[in-house]
């Protein structure tokens, strides 16, 4: 009996080892900073994660009541009932300005694996100060979303997502499960304060986000050869061809040429334009950082902008420091993601991107703020990303019809040889006039 059981110790403990090792596989975390920890980005994103949020209009902000969405502000939070894991979680949220907004990442996968996103919220809204309780009836709708095939932008059409939750006061956890269609996915975190209908602008409209946690729920399916026949199919049927019977040969008497005037005035061709609408984009710099275009400031070389769809980028172009804008016109009509990408001596004074919907003929411009960085030690190139990140500055202006302004800044070269002219000019009056007056006296 003893010896049985001793033989029985090795298949046993074998069988403990794959099972563990089965689990740790399925429950790996997939994601970089999942715990949204130290450090964060300049503009208040967690590391390894990129910020998003939904524009509307400017005519909107003025009307609650409509729902509308403002550019947010991120930041870490370090407040320990704010956080669910680790030390600090990621915060969003706005004053009196209802917003759509959250943060993604971008995660290689296998396709045809299924995975479930996950991760904890936290929200506050309401007149009062935290840690008072919030006003009854607000809804953050917090809610994740996957996108299949990886773009990265939060309004693609592939982008799936999970219920929505109110956590107010409270830590709750959302997810969604999604079967990957490529080998990469993006996945989203999203809270909306601005439900169309329900007056929501209060002095605070604030949620948190942490724990999240991706993993692989399912493998791809596996190929199943077919089962192959036992007998070979028998040969196909002759094809039916219809063989068309000569006709009987007829005498046709020979007609003489006649001559046929070529007309002369032969309409040429007119080439019909495409319709469509027209996005005019252009740089500005914003010398005190308020991020409006003021008289007194120019305009900003060098900046790269992008104008995507919500399936495939569109156009790309690099600002000249021009006041005409760069234009990119027969545009079909949708929503189109346009994003500023500046150099490594230049910061960002309002958004990094801006969504906008364009219908057939409108034209519609967008400026984007950017100045001189300060205490830069080494000019290092950097990127913003495209996709639809955001940016924790003003957003930019965006108007039906872009307007010209004047340029750059007052040249102190040209002062100083106007006022050299100047010298030069009373000086050769007093000379003259010295000269004249010698002339009478003699």
């Amino acid at each position: 009996m003893n010896k049985q059981i001793l033989k029985l110790i090795p298949i046993v403990i074998l069988m403990v080892l794959m099972g563990h090792t089965t689990r740790t596989n399925a429950q790996t975390n997939l994601l970089q900073n999942a715990s949204f920890e130290q450090p964060f980005q300049v503009n208040g994103e967690a590391n390894n994660w990129g910020r998003w949020h939904r524009n509307s209009s400017q005519d909107q902000f003025s009307d609650c009541a409509n729902g509308y969405h403002k550019l947010p502000h991120w930041s870490q939070e370090a407040n320990p009932v704010l956080v669910r894991q680790g030390s600090t979680s990621q915060h969003v949220g706005n004053q009196w300005d209802t917003w759509n907004a959250g943060v993604f990442q971008t995660v290689p996968v296998t396709a045809g694996s299924t995975y479930r996103f996950s991760v904890w919220s936290y929200s506050f809204g309401g007149n009062n100060d935290f840690p008072g309780p919030s006003e009854g009836g607000l809804q953050s709708n917090v809610r994740v979303g996957i996108d299949p095939n990886g773009s990265g932008l939060w309004n693609d059409t592939d982008v799936v997502w999970g219920g929505t939750a109110n956590p107010l006061d409270t830590w709750q956890q959302v997810s969604v499960e999604v079967t990957a269609t490529g080998n990469q996915i993006s996945v989203f975190t999203s809270a909306n304060w601005g439900v169309q209908g329900v007056n929501q602008c209060r002095a605070h409209l604030d949620t948190w986000f942490d724990a999240a946690e991706l993993i692989e729920v399912g493998p791809p399916p596996t190929n199943t050869p077919p089962p192959q026949p036992t007998q070979p199919p028998p040969p196909p049927p002759p094809a039916i061809t219809n063989t068309p019977i000569p006709p009987t040969p007829t005498f046709t008497p020979e007609v003489p040429p006649t001559n046929t005037p070529v007309p002369t005035d032969t309409p040429v061709p007119t080439n019909t334009p495409v319709p469509g609408g027209t996005i005019c984009v252009n740089a500005f710099a914003d010398d005190n950082a308020n991020g409006a275009r003021d008289d007194n400031e120019g305009f900003m070389g060098g900046v790269t902008f992008t104008i995507a769809s919500s399936t495939q980028l569109v156009a790309q172009a690099v600002s000249n420091g021009s006041p005409e804008p760069v234009c990119f016109e027969a545009l079909e009509a949708g929503t189109y993601t346009i994003t500023q990408i500046v150099p490594g001596a230049l910061e960002m004074t309002t958004a990094a991107s801006a969504t906008l919907d364009l219908s057939v003929g409108q034209v519609i411009g967008v400026e984007f703020g950017s100045r001189v960085r300060t205490n830069v030690p080494t000019p290092v190139a950097t990127e913003v990303a495209a996709a639809p990140d955001g940016s924790s500055t003003p957003p930019p202006e965006v108007n039906e019809a872009t307007s010209d302004s004047s340029g750059s800044g007052v040249s102190w070269l040209a002062v100083g040889g106007l006022l050299l002219l100047v010298t030069a000019v009373v000086l050769l009056g007093v000379l003259v006039f010295l000269v004249l007056r010698g002339q009478k006296t003699a």
